[in-house]
Order: structure tokens, then C-alpha cells, then sequence
């Protein structure tokens, strides 16, 4: 159940906040006042789009905190919240801002949540009917997801989604396979002389490395022989070298230490440093053992720097993707030369994926033609009590061509109807007026909540356009219905539909510091009364306006409890 919604610097308004009752809640107001805006604003806390023009002129951002009541939810939503990391509670606090730039936050119980997360758990929370959803409802592709709420076939249609996905994705495969299959073909010589090209030269990670430095030791070997040698003999082998200064000061050290003990850890420095001169000078002379210069040996070298260098040019821009593309050219070769056993494998699939589609297709149209049945009688009875007992109303199920197939089934689902006595039932959207498509919307939401629709609260935005009279009467009355069952919230400009409200909140339009802003108060016994009488009469109330809503009033009263 929606508690309340607090709204900040959005369209019109400045700030304001709405606490809602159980039972039916009845919106009223001038045209213009913001009673669209404050659905709008509910829609955006339900994950709707984003848009910068809706932040107030003069502010950074828009705001929109909504409180739900979730102790009676279902396990559906509790598991949702879960997977967010929103722990679950009676209490769920949805927050949205919105930046200048349309983009903006959103948390559930201060967990930062996406977009999409929060259209997940929407649908479980709030169900809103506008005049947008009207004309949805005479989108043909839209029936079949209403039957399946009203029959509640979410078991059926997820094994039905499983497999159609799985088969949607292997013939993706095997087309993508077929259709490059011949290019690929094409491609297979060429594919095998790069490969042998680069097989031939035998590359190794990191060579190019080695061979930059090898190559510097061959060029520079006359050079680097000669300054190691020159270390060596001044470390060494020279006259007065620094291993025969060591050794000479380690032994006077060794006479002062006679004389204070302190002195022997210098010359254990001098022990360390006289072994460490040796291990250098020995190092040195297996470097200059080492050094070559053999103009062949350096040819040679330049050569296999070409070699992979001209193979990184043509092959990559480095040694590490000449050796990645010698891993994808052995398996493009591979999968080519098995290409006709990969196709054969992949039909094998799709077929046997089909199969199992059928088998799925055929179990959902089964429940769907029973619902189906179900359904129309539902709604036809409520139509009939909507003033439109002579309307004819059929949910017609077909069954459509295998290559239509999408993620809703093999259904083609179209609901029909015939407004008058002999007419033949033609498709709701050819043939509904304004005011039966309005009583149409009020049948289904009456039906799918008779079925137990787990959406605990249901919005209707002047679901009373193009009504009057007797039917606005009717239509309050069947609100009233629904609202035994799950809170509702419903926006109307006929007192007829109003009076039926448990609570009654006004919505109006002032200036504020020279600007425009959107206020509401919620309305007691008297204030209701006045503001049926505004809405019967305009802004002169009179006392017979007066009367004639508090008639109103006491005939709402007496009709609850005859139908109690």
C-alpha cells in the first residue's frame, strides 16, 4: 500500500506532501491544478523515464520520496528486494532525484538501486491507469500479457520464455554460422599461409627483448672488453688494486683491535667488503669470457630483429599478438576444416529446441484459451454493470504462424467487442468510443483484481473521460468494489465517482512569492460536501448545490450497505 508521497521542486510544485488511506482515495481539482503532475510524480518514484523539464524552473533538482507499506507482499517482491540487498521490512522507502540534466539517484531503503531494478518491483507495488494505458489497452500486443496476469500463467510463460530464448539464440548461431560459412571457406588458404609463416619463425615470448640487448653486446664487444678489463685490473689484478687496499687495511685494523675491541666490527665491514670485491671481480670475468664478436654471430642476430619485426608490422603491434593470433589462426583453421559437422550439430540443436518450443507453446495456449473463456465471461458481466449490458466482450486466442513466434508464445490473443445487439465482434481497437474503451480499462482492472492481482495498489487517472450521468454512478461504485481488495487512488473530475471515496483529498493551484504552486489538503465530512458542490456547480455554491451534494452523500451511503 502506498502511505504517502513527498514531492520537492517538480513541474509546479514546490514542495508537498500526501499521506494516503486504505480503502478507495478520491482526487479532485480544478483543470490545471496538477492532479496529472502528481501522478506523473508517482510514476517516476515506479522507475518511470527521467526528464529534465520536469525539475522546477530555478532549481537543480527534483525530488520524489514515496513510503510503502509491504507487510502483506508477496514472496515475489521479498525475494527482489533481497537480490538488491534492500533487507526486508515492513516498510519500503523509495527515493528519486533528478538533476537539470535529467540524470539523477535512486536507493530503496538507502541501497542504491538502477532504473531497471526499481521497474522490477514496480509492478508488484503500484498499477497505474491513465488515458495512456487506454490506449495501450487497444494495442493487440498487449492482451495476451492481461490474460496471463488474470490467469495467472507465470509458470507456464517462463518455461515457454526458457526455451524460446535458447532457441532464438541457436538459430542466431546457426545463421550467423551459415552466412559466414562460405567467406570462411574462402579465407582457409589464407589462413593457413599465415600461419605457416608464422609457425616457420618460431617466436618466443619476450625474444625481441633479447635480441635488442644481444645485439648491443655484439656491437659494443671491442668496447665493453675493454672497460671491464680496465675494472678488473683496478678491483683485482693491477698494482695497488682495491682488493690489495682491502686486504692491507684489514690489517692494521687488526692490530688496532689490540689495543680497543671496538674496532673489530670496521674490519668485519672490511671482511664483507673484501668478499664482495672478489665476487664482483670474479662476475667480471665471466662477462669478459662471454663477449663475443663475431661479425657472423651479429648478422645473424640483425636478421632474426627483422625477421619479427617485419611480423609485428604485418601481424600485430607487438610479439604478444603475433603469438595471440597464432592461437586464433589454429582455431579458425579447426573450425573451418569441421565446419560442415558444426552446422550439422547446430541444426541437430535447433530442431530438437523447436521440438521442446512446441511442446511449451502448446501447454500456455492450453491455460490460455481456458482463462480466455474465464475472462470474457468476467468482464462482460462487469461491463454489464457498468451500464453496458447489450456490449458483447470475447478474448479470442489464435493460433499464428511458427515463424511469428515470439517471447509471448504461438498466440495471437485480441479482445473483441460488439457494443450492440447483432453486431458482429470486431477488435476493441476499431470500434471502442472514449467512454466504453474507459469502462473497458475499469472491467479488466476489476477482473484481474477479483483474481487476486498481486499489485497491492491500483491508480486510475480520469478513468471516468467520456462518462456521465447514470455511468459516472456506476463506475464509483465498481472503484468502490475494487477498493475492498487492495487500495486505490483515483483522479476524477464527476462528483458521482467521488462521493464513493474512504478518503478525499483536494488538489489546488495558487500563487506563491509570484510564482505558481500546486497545494492539497485532505478533506472532512463538511469540506467533502462543499467540494462535490463546487464540482456540481462550479465556484458560486449555492444551497441547493449544497443539498443536492449531501443527497449524494447519504445515496453513496445507502448503496454501500445495501450492496454489503
Amino acid at each position: 500500500m502506498l502511505c504517502s508521497i513527498h514531492i520537492k521542486d517538480f513541474a509546479i510544485i514546490d514542495e508537498l506532501e500526501v499521506s494516503f488511506a486504505p480503502g478507495l482515495n478520491m482526487m479532485t481539482g480544478e483543470t490545471g491544478a496538477g492532479k496529472t503532475i502528481i501522478v506523473e510524480a508517482i510514476n517516476l518514484v515506479l522507475g518511470g523515464r527521467a526528464q529534465s523539464d520536469l525539475v522546477r524552473h530555478g532549481s537543480e533538482k527534483a525530488s520524489v520520496t514515496a513510503v510503502f507499506d509491504i507487510s502483506a507482499c508477496d514472496s515475489f517482491l521479498l525475494s527482489e528486494l533481497s537480490a538488491m540487498g534492500v533487507s526486508p521490512s515492513d516498510e519500503l522507502i523509495v527515493h528519486r532525484i533528478v538533476g537539470g540534466a535529467g540524470k539523477g539517484k535512486i536507493s530503496i531503503n538507502g541501497i542504491p538501486v538502477t532504473g531497471g531494478m526499481l521497474k522490477n518491483i514496480a509492478e508488484r507495488l503500484v498499477d497505474v491507469s491513465s488515458q495512456h494505458e487506454h490506449q495501450l489497452l487497444l494495442d493487440s500486443e498487449r492482451h495476451a500479457e492481461i490474460v496471463d496476469s488474470y490467469g495467472n500463467h507465470h509458470e507456464e510463460l517462463s518455461a515457454y520464455r526458457g526455451i524460446h530464448r535458447m532457441h532464438a539464440e541457436a538459430t542466431s548461431r546457426l545463421r550467423t554460422l551459415e552466412k559466414s560459412g562460405c567467406e570462411a571457406k574462402d579465407k582457409l588458404d589464407f589462413f593457413k599461409f599465415q600461419l605457416g609463416e608464422l609457425e616457420s619463425a618460431d617466436i618466443r615470448p619476450g625474444e625481441d627483448a633479447e635480441l635488442e640487448s644481444l645485439r648491443s653486446r655484439l656491437k659494443h664487444s671491442v668496447v665493453l672488453e675493454e672497460k671491464m678489463r680496465g675494472a678488473q685490473n683496478l678491483l683485482y689484478e693491477g698494482a695497488q688494486s682495491a682488493i690489495e687496499a682491502v686486504g692491507t687495511s684489514m690489517r692494521m685494523l687488526d692490530e688496532c683491535t689490540r689495543y680497543d675491541e671496538s674496532i673489530s666490527a670496521l674490519r668485519e665491514g672490511l671482511v664483507r667488503a673484501h668478499a664482495e670485491v672478489e665476487d664482483v671481480a670474479r662476475e667480471i670475468s665471466k662477462y669478459i669470457s662471454s663477449l663475443d664478436s663475431d661479425p657472423q654471430r651479429l648478422e645473424e642476430v640483425e636478421e632474426r630483429i627483422h625477421l619479427i619485426r617485419s611480423l609485428v608490422k604485418k601481424h600485430g603491434g607487438s610479439l604478444e599478438e603475433c603469438l595471440a593470433k597464432v592461437d586464433f589462426l589454429r582455431e579458425e583453421i579447426y573450425s573451418i576444416d569441421n565446419f560442415d559437422e558444426r552446422i550439422a550439430e547446430l541444426r541437430s540443436e535447433v530442431e530438437e529446441l523447436s521440438r521442446k518450443r512446441r511442446v511449451a507453446a502448446k501447454v500456455l495456449s492450453v491455460v490460455r484459451v481456458a482463462s480466455s473463456a474465464r475472462m470474457s465471461k468476467a468482464i462482460a458481466s462487469e461491463l454489464s454493470e457498468l451500464g453496458m449490458s447489450k456490449t458483447s466482450f470475447m478474448v479470442e486466442v489464435r493460433n499464428r504462424d511458427e515463424e511469428l513466434w515470439d517471447e509471448n508464445g504461438g498466440d495471437a490473443v485480441e479482445f473483441l467487442l460488439a457494443p450492440n445487439v447483432g453486431e458482429p465482434m470486431m477488435p476493441l481497437a476499431k470500434i471502442a468510443s472514449g467512454g466504453e474503451l474507459s469502462r473497458v480499462m475499469l472491467a479488466v482492472k476489476s477482473a484481474l483484481s477479483e483474481r487476486g492481482n498481486p499489485t497491492a495498489t491500483s491508480i486510475f487517472d480520469e478513468v471516468d473521460s467520456g462518462i456521465g450521468g447514470r455511468v459516472a454512478d456506476v463506475v464509483g461504485k465498481k472503484l468502490k468494489k475494487v477498493s475492498r481488495n487492495k487500495q486505490v487512488i483515483c483522479i476524477t473530475h464527476l462528483p458521482q465517482v467521488a462521493v464513493y471515496g474512504d478518503a478525499h483529498i483536494r488538489i489546488a493551484k495558487g500563487v506563491k512569492k509570484g510564482r505558481t504552486v500546486t497545494s492539497l489538503s485532505t478533506l472532512k465530512d463538511a469540506e467533502r460536501v462543499d467540494e462535490i458542490a463546487r464540482m456540481l456547480g462550479g465556484e458560486k455554491i449555492t444551497e441547493a448545490t449544497i443539498a443536492h451534494a449531501s443527497e449524494m452523500f447519504r445515496s453513496a451511503s445507502r448503496s454501500q450497505s445495501g450492496g454489503k
